[in-house]
C-alpha cells in the first residue's frame, strides 16, 4: 500500500469496529460444535436484525412468502448455512448504510454488486474441488470492504477516481492504482483491523491479482471471476471491468460449460434477489 494511504489509516480514530453480531457468526464458522440454536439466540440479541432476517426469508426468492414467522422455523426451512449468510449479509450492510453523492458511485449498486459477488461465489465454489461454497459466499459478500471506506475517508481520491476512469476509458480499479489508492488494500486494512483470518485479508487484498494471494490464490482467484461475471451480467456495480474479456484462471479447473452454466442461473435468479435485498437496503 501506498504510504501516505497507509499512514493516513492508522491515524483515523472512528474506522468502524467490527460488529459484534458479525464476531459471533463468524467465530462459528471455526466452532464445529456451532448449532441452529447458537446461531438462533445470536440473532434474537438483535431486534432489527430478527426483523430483517424474517423480512428476507419471506421474500420471493425463498418461495416461503408469509411461511417463516420465527428465527428457529427460518433455520428449518432455509437451512442453517443459508440463514447465517444472511445475518452476515444484513449485519455488514447496516455498518456501511450511508448514502453518498458522487458522481457514478452509489452505495446501493456497490452492494447489489457485492451481493451479486457472494451467490455467483457459492455457485462457482460447487463446482471447485475442496472449497466451501458457504464461505466463499461470505467472503465475496465483503470483499469491496474498502470500496466502502473510500466516501468515509477517502472522498477527493475516489472522485479523482472515478472522473480518471470516464474520461479515460479505464476501469476504476485501475484509475485507483495510478492514482495509489487501491481499494483491495484499504479493505484488507479493515480486514486486519476486525481480526479476520488471513484466508480473508489475502483474497480481499488480492481479489484484483489472485496469483499474489499465494496459498489463498484458489479463493482470490473465484471472487476474481465472480466479479467479472456479475459485472457483465449488468449485476449493480459497472465500473471496473470495462472493454475486458472474461479471464478464468486455470487452477480452479473450471470450464467454459461451467462459467456459461453459472451466468444463466445468475440472469434467472438475479432479479429476485435483488428485489429481495432491494426491500432491506433502500
Amino acid at each position: 500500500m501506498e504510504s501516505h494511504i497507509s499512514k493516513r489509516l492508522k491515524e483515523i480514530e472512528d474506522l468502524p469496529p467490527v460488529p459484534r453480531t458479525l464476531q459471533e457468526v463468524f467465530h462459528s464458522f471455526d466452532s464445529i460444535t456451532t448449532s441452529a440454536k447458537t446461531l438462533e439466540e445470536i440473532i434474537k440479541k438483535d431486534p432489527v436484525l430478527t426483523a430483517k432476517v424474517l423480512k428476507m426469508a419471506n421474500s420471493p426468492y425463498y418461495g416461503v412468502h408469509g411461511e417463516i414467522n420465527s428465527i428457529s422455523k427460518a433455520i428449518v426451512l432455509l437451512g442453517f448455512d443459508e440463514i447465517r449468510n444472511l445475518v452476515i449479509g444484513l449485519t455488514v450492510t447496516a455498518t456501511f448504510s450511508r448514502q453518498f453523492k458522487i458522481k457514478n458511485f452509489s452505495t446501493n449498486d456497490l452492494w447489489l454488486h457485492s451481493i451479486g459477488v457472494a451467490y455467483c461465489s457459492k455457485m462457482l465454489g460447487e463446482r471447485c474441488d475442496g472449497m466451501d461454497p458457504d464461505e466463499l459466499f461470505t467472503i465475496g459478500l465483503i470483499h469491496d470492504l474498502g470500496r466502502f471506506l473510500m466516501p468515509f475517508y477517502f472522498v477527493k481520491e475516489l472522485e479523482q477516481a472515478v472522473s480518471m476512469s470516464e474520461q479515460m476509458g479505464i476501469g476504476l480499479i485501475e484509475a485507483e492504482e495510478r492514482l495509489g489508492i487501491s481499494h483491495a488494500e484499504i479493505g484488507a486494512f479493515l480486514a486486519i483491523l476486525w481480526q479476520l483470518s488471513d484466508l480473508v485479508v489475502s483474497t480481499i487484498r488480492y481479489h484484483h491479482h489472485p496469483k499474489g494471494a499465494g496459498q489463498h490464490s484458489r479463493t482470490a482467484s473465484v471472487i476474481y471471476v465472480a466479479d467479472q461475471l456479475v459485472q457483465k451480467i449488468g449485476q449493480g456495480w459497472n465500473l471496473d471491468y470495462k472493454n475486458t474479456k472474461l479471464f478464468v484462471p486455470k487452477l480452479l479447473g473450471l470450464h467454459a460449460t461451467d462459467i456459461k452454466a453459472i451466468a444463466r442461473e445468475l440472469k434467472k435468479n438475479m432479479k429476485s434477489i435483488k428485489d429481495s435485498w432491494s426491500t432491506i437496503l433502500d
